[in-house]
């Protein structure tokens, strides 16, 4: 008897796993993440995440990708070009058929040189030197702008606001070393002596630069009408407090990427008033569907909502779509998906195209976004404003 029942207890068993491996497994589709997680633009990395993990949710809520669920597979590159390169080849390994990332230029540059080499389609995260889609290859996709558009959409401001205040001609130009702040510089200062504009300081500074009151003294006496800087967080948040300290009065002030962070106006208080930065999203901009992404956005990231989690969201958003017309994970025919997209999305329209030398460039229209009464409200360009726009003196 007692081996009667220990026969009916394996059998019984036996049916059991036979019966569990036999049904039918959950298919999954698994694409790849380079983000910043760790280091130095970890709150940036972190934002990121925030609006993919958003994308996700309703990615996987509306059918994943033709019915199978949407896995991420996220490493972190530790703020590190190295580190990234590291993930990237991991990551190619495990055969994703594409990978997203990464935030700064200077590590999504180096990763989109071996993406092409291992003809592996890169969605840009949130990178924006010219460099990486200019000339750029086929296999590197970028929905979000460029410094080129940036800087563009700079002046295409000043222009706006020149005809009301024909006599402001003066710019005064200040960066950071980096790839992006220097890519944006470099064009700005092309942009203001092709638009007439006469650029009367041009400094960069080195990364990790605290005291800028040298620099602004200098253009203090060349009396601008405009200050561009573009910055990091820090160095934003330092120039802002300086620029009072020393008495630069300008009509303009704007400080790219640092001032569109809740952070910044945190930290440096009515010395952020009015001004003014660039970015590809803001949460009162009239796109379709923005007020909803914008509450789901910030139920996320548990605070109003900035362009790092819309520009995740958007970079899973295209991945997704491409993924689904594909109908297969075969790298090719995901790339050539992501070539032929045409999508509507709350963030923005999104084409890839060739165009001034860029390839795989959506050719997305910034907006510029002012701090007014604390909080940061879209003045340009006018169909897409909320607010009008003001000078800062």
């Amino acid at each position: 008897m007692k081996s009667h029942g220990k026969f009916l207890k394996t059998g019984l068993l036996t049916v059991l796993c036979a019966s569990a491996f036999s049904l039918p497994a959950v298919a999954q589709v698994k694409i790849g993440v380079v983000n910043s997680l760790s280091g130095n633009f970890a709150a940036f990395g972190q934002r990121y995440n925030t609006g993919m993990q958003v994308a996700l949710e309703e990615i996987n809520a509306n059918g994943g990708i033709n019915g199978e669920k949407l896995e991420l597979i996220t490493q972190d590159d530790r703020s590190d070009a190295q580190s990234a390169l590291a993930a990237l080849e991991s990551l190619n390994k495990q055969g994703v058929p594409l990978i997203i990332g990464s935030y700064a230029s200077g590590i999504t540059g180096p990763m989109s040189k071996v993406a092409t080499r291992q003809k592996l389609p890169l969605i840009v995260l949130g990178s924006a030197d010219d460099s990486i889609t200019k000339p750029g290859s086929k296999w590197v996709f970028r929905a979000k702008h460029n410094s080129t558009i940036v800087a563009n959409v700079y002046f295409d401001y000043f222009d706006f606001l020149r005809k009301s205040n024909p006599d402001m001609k003066k710019v005064a130009v200040m960066h950071g070393n980096g790839a992006w702040p220097t890519s944006v510089s470099e064009e700005g200062v092309r942009q203001a002596e092709k638009r007439g504009y006469e650029v009367v300081g041009k400094q960069a500074y080195d990364q990790g630069t605290t005291d800028f009151r040298p620099i602004l003294n200098k253009f203090r006496s060349a009396n601008p009408d405009i200050l561009l800087t573009s910055s990091y967080a820090d160095d934003g948040i330092a120039i802002a407090r300086q620029i009072k300290e020393v008495g630069l009065n300008t009509k303009v002030v704007a400080i790219d990427t640092a001032s569109s962070m809740m952070s910044f106006i945190d930290q440096v208080g009515d010395k952020s008033e009015n001004i003014v930065s660039a970015v590809s999203w803001s949460p009162d901009v009239k796109y379709e569907g923005t007020p909803e992404l914008a509450k789901r956005l910030k139920e996320a990231a548990k605070e109003d909502p900035s362009f790092y989690e819309a520009e995740g969201y958007l970079a899973l958003t295209v991945a997704a779509d491409a993924l689904r017309r594909a109908k297969s994970t075969d790298r090719e025919k995901v790339r050539e998906a992501l070539a032929a997209t045409n999508l509507k999305t709350p963030v923005t329209d999104v084409t890839f195209e060739e165009f001034d030398g860029f390839t795989g460039q959506n050719p997305i229209k910034s907006v510029i976004i002012q701090i007014q009464d604390g909080k940061h409200v879209t003045v340009f360009p006018e169909n897409l404003a909320s607010q009008k726009a003001k000078l800062s003196n």
